[in-house]
């Protein structure tokens, strides 16, 4: 019998709930499109097309939730919505900031959550579920989903600020070490403001048109993830800035060394320009130079040369050239 039962899930089904009863309970037959069921599906298998069309769903919503590319957006319809998010990617050795695509299809009292690659945040409520400690209704789920994605992007950007902080220190690691990590960190940040601006939107939609179809409560929180949102994104903005500032802080560093060297260098060639002269002049090889015939004439010239040096740098000193 549970041989015969695992035979009708179809390869694409990853889950699915039923969340008529509290605690929800595990669908294992009867796969249909039904109010209050919950199906999360590997949208990159076959047969997804065809399971779909026979639960009923209109071939413009299949178009949507299987197209390749998209961004975060919400469209309503006559009988539910569809809302695209992204949530952060945690997967071993993948960047955070390529955020995956999870595409939310509720229609007739029923969700269907689509995915390509795995998503934690959607894991996290899977285990609570099988512990029977999971949302009480599918309405429920649809709060606790949009929750748990953002406390995946504010545990992210709270390891982007501690970075942020360690690239402040003035004494960590050159100038041009830090400049190469703030730049990559700089993409980074850009990366997920490209998803979490219009994911904030497709939020606000939602929060919009939610007491068509959640209970007063879950539009509340509802409403309170969408400001969760909000103040991830003005996060995310101010280390924006909080970049530009460093980075002109690093340039004007690198700036004031460059002028601090070419003035030392200018001071130097100031000091030796008179003293090399004299060497020059001296230095001619031509009849009737004085002190040919001198025998001290060279330590004399070179006493000459190192008063003129001491000379000029009194000089400079009384007039604060440095």
């Amino acid at each position: 019998m549970a041989d015969e039962k695992r035979a009708q899930r179809p390869d694409f089904m990853i889950d699915s709930w039923d969340f008529s009863s509290h605690p929800a309970q595990p669908i294992t037959h009867d796969l249909q499109g039904a109010p209050q069921r919950w199906f999360h599906i590997q949208r990159d298998l076959p047969g997804i097309e065809a399971w779909l069309s026979a639960s009923g769903i209109p071939a413009p919503l299949i178009d949507a939730v299987l197209e390749e590319d998209t961004r975060p957006r919400f469209e309503r319809n006559d009988d539910g919505f569809l809302l695209i998010l992204r949530g952060v990617n945690l997967a071993e050795g993948e960047r955070p900031e390529d955020m995956l695509s999870l595409r939310i299809l509720y229609y007739k009292g029923a969700i269907y959550s689509f995915r390509k690659r795995a998503i934690r945040s959607v894991g996290v409520i899977r285990e609570r579920l099988q512990r029977q400690e999971g949302p009480e209704s599918l309405n429920d789920f649809l709060v606790t989903l949009i929750e748990e994605m953002n406390n995946r992007l504010e545990e992210l950007l709270d390891v982007i600020e501690d970075e942020m902080e360690l690239l402040e220190d003035d004494d960590r690691g050159t100038t041009a070490e830090r400049q190469r990590q703030l730049t990559a960190l700089h993409r980074r940040m850009l990366r997920l403001v490209r998803f979490v601006r219009p994911q904030l939107t497709a939020l606000e939609r939602l929060g919009v048109d939610a007491p068509k179809w959640l209970e007063p409560d879950n539009v509340q929180w509802l409403i309170n993830e969408r400001d969760a949102i909000q103040r991830e994104l003005e996060s995310l903005e101010m280390l924006l800035e909080q970049v530009w500032m460093l980075r002109e802080h690093l340039q004007q560093e690198v700036a004031e060394k460059m002028n601090r060297n070419t003035y030392w260098l200018s001071m130097v060639a100031g000091v030796f320009l008179p003293i090399s002269f004299l060497t020059g002049v001296f230095g001619i090889n031509i009849g009737g130079m004085p002190g040919v015939e001198h025998a001290n004439a060279f330590w004399i010239f070179c006493g000459a040369l190192g008063v003129i040096a001491v000379v000029e740098f009194l000089l400079l000193r009384r007039l604060r050239f440095w």
